[in-house]
């Protein structure tokens, strides 16, 4: 295959207004941008299942992760790559070929091949993607529509081919190569090594088997047919997965082409090309039973149905942005299945491409992803999923993304498990669902944290806080360890655990008052210990601030953690506060000085020696940052929750936190969002770097799509603007 050809000029035509035309929102990028900005922006589709496709507005895959269908085979963990890529290319008599299609090859000095981004006129992304190519020399214009369906492990892809009056007597012909290697989604593969592929060809389709997975791809058209040609494809360079210091090269396989026939005299051509796993193993494979069109009329009323209710009664200006945030939040609610595969439960994708559903990420989460969006009965399975899955009073961390085997190394995940139960019963007021559901696992997570689980988690039994863990452990959201190295070990008490302690003694107290009022007493006169302890082990009266940690030291003696971090947030933020008001604005006041910045919350005050500034270099080197000054937008949410509770929800109160939350919404404003390079059109990063400067301003990292960060910022929203629902 050749290595030589260079990118062209990006093509200089404007957006067709055919593709605006169908465009319902919100993020346009024509081919003016530059090659560079199309590279940096990603963009993503999900099918409820854990499944997705996600890419590049160039359409030039940069990471392992990007491709067409990612297929999860035991929903939502077992994923695999299916569908990689399609090459585009069309021939016109006389005038010679076109490519559509760009990837890179080669490591050591990439070569882009083909050049089709150099032709990108327009991209666009709502609930499908939609390419526009356009070719001067040929007269050629092709527009490439992908979307997701829901609830079926299948892609759609729709073709419509457009040429010039001059070209109009001359015949034209548009091939497409589906590229595959029905991997597992983290890997890569090469031909060396590969199991060899099963091809099975008709007319107007092909089925491709590996390792036990198969893919079946059929194209509808009028002059449409599948022509056999197996190829290897080598090589492939992933210039992402190369920046984050990973394997970046692999080898992709053919099985064909499909030819569509655009005769002389004939203005346009369509195609409809659907893509879907076909898998014995899994109950969610199969050809989808509906047409491109229905599935793309339907995700059009789901997503306005979720825009309104997450608008109902907020203030009309908030409408726009809080409709964004309910449809990206639509991404991360997946089906769970169990070893059966019978559909189990709902879970939560902690983030994309990469994440699986996490205990701690899914309850954190759920206030604003379901429960402000209205989506109570799906909460309510979710809660009730993990409640079956806990041991010994810890709620799964996470299911591995493979075996789908749950793992307990958390402290914090049963914890946010409480709290977010007690919202859902304070929501929805249905008591009978909590008793019958939820209620006897809040109270197994209180009893085993009280006399003691797994981790060497228990309360202390002279100040009834919460400790936990080893130096080996890492059982806190600031987890980061690699090669053996724990970056920030915080075993011991931490402060938001214990703040998290307190808030589920007094929120499951409020919970069972009402027929048990022994119990509440009990679980009040235990929280009121808890906040005396607090208050004297915790407050850092030199700075103004809460100790980060108390890690027992070689004489048993609690040793204070001076570093300041965003953790302490929690401890005013969080409905029950063990804070008196002057303590609780200090707080505030420390966070919002020291770690603030546009995109997030620092992991670490910038003036610490181990502050570092920006999240970049290898996996190792990106780990050593992920907590160490790297900014967090979720943490953006507790941080302005806690001015409006320190506020008492007052118009003040409201128009500083808004303040805190703006440069996101800003970003998720199509009248004023800017390319970001790791951003994610609709969606919030997992990351950004801790520094920003004029001439080098945050760059996302981590995840492009993190549901932590659009639930959270989701939820406060709608807590300023939402007056009705603000205090709970």
């Amino acid at each position: 295959m050749p290595r030589t050809m260079t990118p062209a000029a990006p093509s200089a035509r404007v957006r067709a207004p055919e593709i605006a035309a169908q465009s319902e929102a919100r993020f346009a990028y024509p081919g003016a941008a530059g090659l560079a900005a199309l590279r940096g922006q990603e963009w993503l589709l999900t099918n409820r299942l854990g499944g997705f496709a996600m890419g590049t507005a160039a359409g030039l895959p940069t990471r392992r992760y990007h491709a067409l269908l990612v297929a999860s085979r035991r929903p939502p963990v077992a994923r695999v790559a299916a569908l990689n890529a399609l090459v585009e290319r069309a021939e016109v008599q006389g005038l010679g070929a076109v490519e559509f299609s760009s990837f890179e090859f080669n490591a050591r000095t990439p070569v882009l091949h083909p050049d089709g981004c150099t032709r990108l006129a327009a991209f666009e992304c709502d609930h499908s993607c939609r390419w526009l190519w356009a070719d001067d020399r040929t007269g050629l214009d092709l527009t490439r529509e992908l979307t997701m369906f829901r609830g079926v492990n299948a892609a759609g892809v729709r073709y419509t081919l457009r040429r010039a009056p001059a070209s109009r007597g001359r015949a034209a012909r548009l091939s497409v190569r589906p590229l595959v290697s029905l991997r597992d989604f983290h890997g890569l593969i090469r031909r060396a090594w590969a199991d060899p592929f099963a091809v099975r060809a008709g007319r107007t389709g092909v089925e491709v088997a590996r390792d036990g997975a198969r893919l079946s791809v059929e194209l509808a058209a009028g002059a449409a047919r599948f022509a056999e040609d197996p190829q290897w494809w080598y090589d492939f360079f992933y210039a992402q997965d190369a920046d984050r210091g990973q394997d970046c090269v692999e080898d992709l396989f053919s099985p064909g082409a499909f030819e569509i026939d655009l005769a002389p005299g004939v203005n346009e051509a369509h195609a409809d090309l659907v893509a879907w796993l076909d898998d014995p193993e899994c109950g969610h494979g199969g050809r989808p039973r509906h047409s491109i069109d229905e599935e793309l009329d339907e995700q059009r009323r789901r997503g306005a149905a979720l825009a309104a209710a997450a608008a109902s009664g907020c203030e009309p200006g908030d409408a726009g942005v809080l409709g964004v945030l309910a449809r990206a939040a639509d991404a991360f609610v997946v089906a769970r299945t169990d070893a059966a595969g019978a559909r189990s439960g709902v879970s939560t994708i902690a983030g994309y491409p990469w994440f699986s559903d996490w205990g701690r990420d899914a309850f954190v989460s759920l206030p604003g992803l379901m429960l402000a969006t209205g989506r109570h009965e799906e909460a309510l399975r979710q809660l009730t999923a993990f409640a079956r899955a806990r041991r010994r009073g810890i709620i799964p961390n996470v299911f591995d993304d493979r075996t789908g085997e749950p793992e307990y190394n958390t402290v914090d995940a049963s914890l946010w498990f409480v709290h977010a139960a007690c919202a859902w019963l304070a929501v929805t007021g249905d008591r009978a669902a909590f008793d019958r559901e939820l209620r006897d696992a809040c109270a197994d997570v209180v009893k085993w944290y009280r006399q003691g689980t797994d981790h060497n988690i228990a309360m202390d039994p002279i100040d009834r806080l919460i400790a936990a863990g080893t130096s080996a452990t890492q059982l806190t959201w600031m987890d980061a360890r690699r090669d053996g190295v724990t970056f920030t070990p915080r075993h011991g008490k931490a402060v938001e655990i214990n703040a998290l302690w307190y808030n589920a003694l007094r929120s499951l107290a409020a919970a069972v008052a009402p027929d048990d009022p022994a119990q509440a007493a009990n679980l009040n006169d235990l929280a009121d210990a808890a906040r005396r302890s607090f208050a004297a082990a915790f407050w850092n009266e030199r700075a103004g601030a809460l100790f980060d940690c108390l890690t027992p030291d070689d004489s048993g003696k609690w040793a204070p953690d001076a570093s300041i971090r965003p953790n302490q947030i929690f401890a005013a933020s969080l409905p029950h506060s063990m804070l008196d008001a002057q303590r609780r604005r200090a707080v505030i006041d420390t966070v919002r000085a020291r770690l603030l910045t546009p995109m997030g919350v620092r992991t670490l005050d910038p003036a610490d020696p181990r502050y570092r500034g920006r999240y970049r270099g290898t996996l190792f080197e990106r780990d050593a940052a992920y907590h160490q000054g790297t900014a967090w937008p979720w943490l953006l949410g507790p941080l302005a929750e806690a001015v409006l509770r320190d506020g008492g929800f007052s118009p003040a109160a409201r128009r500083e936190a808004r303040q805190i939350l703006q440069p996101v919404l800003e970003s998720l404003d199509p009248r004023t969002a800017q390319p970001r390079e790791g951003t994610c059109p609709g969606q919030i990063a997992e990351v950004y770097d801790g520094d920003d400067a004029p001439g080098a301003p945050q760059r996302a990292g981590g995840c492009p799509a993190q549901a932590w960060s659009v639930a959270e910022t989701l939820r406060v929203l709608a807590m300023i603007s939402r007056p009705s629902s603000a205090r709970r």
